[in-house]
């Protein structure tokens, strides 16, 4: 499969749990797996090969399928390493991706037998190391204002990438604050309006009355996301974020909160 048809795949997977109408979701999964079995068993037939429907079926899924699993999940600037995390069922060898840091230039290309088995980290450092995948550079290269990092497979289809810090904050806005108690509990919704994940680990909404809630370490917003921070209430489906206030906190009357980097930089303001 191209790198084009790989990149749309992705982005389906990204949007899926997000549209209201996921029955076309399926279809268009259906249709990109199904034309490639197609193109795979056509060339096997051609190469003479003995291959089985089934066969090829399942090859197919495994290519198309298996990158999928594979994410950033976590970038220390200050320890200077970067993880990676297989979420999937199967073993995949990264030998021959690419893991780009955002500055032109800082990049890593995976060795050989490079296998991240299922449910395990890969942790890649900085300066060199000899257990494990390095950047092998003698400076740091994950900048502490904020930064990106790209995960790309051997045919340099974008597989994932993380954000931070002011990197993020074109990503990264207040899309709604839900003020009427009356229907129910209160609520400010962040929404990650573009396809890298973003660490939202030291962000704060602060709102014009004092009012203060500080995002805890790990805590992450996914391509294309949203997460909501209650009044009160704990929705673990939203991220299950909360003030853990009794009282009302944002008046019907108007008012403004702004989103805050770990820095303090602000991301968003919304006023109603």
């Amino acid at each position: 499969m191209d790198a084009i048809s790989k990149m749309s795949l992705i982005e389906l997977s990204r949007h899926f749990a997000y549209l209201q109408n996921s029955e076309l979701c399926w279809q268009r999964l259906e249709h990109l797996v199904l034309q490639q079995c197609k193109e795979n068993f056509v060339q096997a037939r051609n190469n003479v090969q003995d291959v089985d429907a089934m066969s090829v079926w399942w090859q197919t899924c495994f290519e198309l399928l298996s990158a999928h699993q594979i994410q950033i999940c976590h970038v220390n600037y200050l320890e200077e390493y970067i993880q990676l995390f297989n979420r999937g069922p199967a073993i995949v060898d990264l030998h021959g991706w690419r893991l780009c840091a955002g500055d032109q230039g800082q990049s890593l290309v995976f060795p050989h037998r490079t296998l991240l088995y299922p449910q395990e980290k890969l942790t890649i450092a900085t300066s060199e190391c000899d257990s494990t995948p390095s950047f092998a550079s003698t400076r740091p290269i994950w900048n502490n204002r904020g930064d990106s990092a790209t995960l790309l497979d051997v045919s340099w289809a974008e597989i994932c990438c993380w954000k931070y810090g002011v990197a993020a904050h074109c990503e990264v806005a207040i899309s709604q604050v839900h003020y009427d108690r009356a229907q129910h509990d209160e609520y400010v919704e962040i929404a990650n309006l573009g396809s890298a994940w973003v660490d939202l680990s030291g962000w704060s909404i602060s709102g014009d009355k004092s009012q203060q809630f500080e995002f805890p370490s790990g805590a992450v917003l996914r391509p294309q996301g949203m997460v909501r921070v209650y009044t009160s209430l704990c929705n673990p489906q939203t991220g299950g974020f909360s003030f853990n206030s009794p009282q009302a906190l944002w008046s019907r009357e108007g008012g403004e909160t702004c989103l805050l980097d770990y820095q303090g930089q602000r991301v968003s303001k919304f006023r109603w």
